[in-house]
């Protein structure tokens, strides 16, 4: 009895050990995206539930409905996510620790770039009259604009647009006008209920809160003059583009603007063998990753480790390890 006793206390602690080691083994990672219900958040989601089969067993992946382009640059460098979805922009200058960093945020690190494509897109209502930026920038029938959050990428871009055009969100308030930042999910009411005039945020193709807008509400798209498209290229690191024709119900016709595609970043203490397994699994899965998300079928393998896709920033030693596996290094 007592070498039964004996050999029972010993395969619990057995037990115990392995649960130990396997629990230390298990990530706990934190991926940043934006508001529930977004495409980022859904991006998010989807790529967690493709990568968690792969890490240790235990291992978890939360993704959090908080920041967006420049706060998810933020929490990573703080060592509050381990991961997050931003766009080159923000990255580029995170990484140089320029524009909206006042320092290098040297805990971030480029994963993988491209995932999508996002425009700039510009709102109004109909009954508004106003049919280009000129008339946003100045107050034609006292236009009021709502935007994202502070700091958002799309706020960001509006105030770089009214800058180039020699105003700004003072000026238009000067003016009769207003540009306010609002949470996404008031923003369909306000401009329902006719207490806004438009929106202005990056978009993509089934983006939720454009959608809504122009199924919603008679509206129309409004697109940037050539010159503010070239200063928003040259002087903050957009790319050139043209939304197709009906991409947005009232849009029959391609609109001028310009656009930037999602990228993911990663805190550089992050395990090798993480990176390498998110990098790996996304290069997989690219041609079943539109069932995540529509847009997320304009991703191509080819633009996973393009440096300007990436904000030009160092990249992972892990990710680094998987591409050159993939031959895209």
């Amino acid at each position: 009895m007592k070498s039964i006793k004996i050999f029972g206390i010993a395969l619990t602690s057995l037990y115990f050990v392995a649960l130990s080691a396997e629990t230390k083994s298990a990530d706990k990672l934190r991926f940043a995206t934006v508001g529930v219900g977004s495409s980022w958040y859904v991006y998010g989601a989807g790529i967690a539930d493709l990568v968690k089969p792969k890490l240790s067993a235990g291992s978890s992946i939360d993704v959090l409905p908080i920041a967006g382009g420049v706060g998810n640059i933020k929490l990573i460098q703080k060592g509050e996510a381990e991961l997050g979805l931003t766009f080159p922009m923000p990255t580029a200058e995170a990484c140089g620790g320029f524009g909206t960093f006042k320092s290098k945020q040297d805990n971030v690190r480029a994963l993988l770039g491209g995932l999508d494509i996002y425009y700039f897109g510009a709102f109004a209502t109909r009954k508004s009259g106003a049919t280009s930026w000129n008339d946003i920038a100045n107050a034609k029938n006292d236009f009021r604009l709502l935007t994202a959050k502070v700091g958002g990428t799309g706020e960001v871009g509006v105030r770089q647009v009214l800058g180039l055009l020699g105003s700004s969100k003072k000026a238009v308030a000067g003016k009769g006008g207003s540009v306010k930042s609002m949470a996404r999910k008031a923003t369909g009411s306000a401009i329902s209920d006719g207490k806004a005039d438009g929106w202005s945020h990056v978009v993509t193709k089934g983006h939720p809160v454009a959608t809504q807008l122009t199924t919603t509400n008679d509206m129309v798209m409004i697109g940037l003059p050539k010159n503010v498209a070239a200063g928003m290229v040259k002087k903050y690191g957009w790319i050139q583009a043209t939304v197709p024709a009906n991409t947005f119900k009232g849009q029959p016709n391609p609109v001028p603007t310009v656009k930037a595609a999602t990228n993911i970043i990663i805190n550089k203490n992050v395990s090798n063998k993480v990176a390498y397994i998110f990098v790996k699994t996304i290069l997989d899965n690219s041609g079943s990753l539109k069932k995540i998300h529509a847009a997320l079928g304009n991703f191509k393998k080819n633009s996973a480790a393009n440096p300007g896709f990436n904000g030009k920033c160092p990249f992972h030693p892990g990710a680094v390890k998987a591409y050159k596996e993939a031959g895209l290094m």
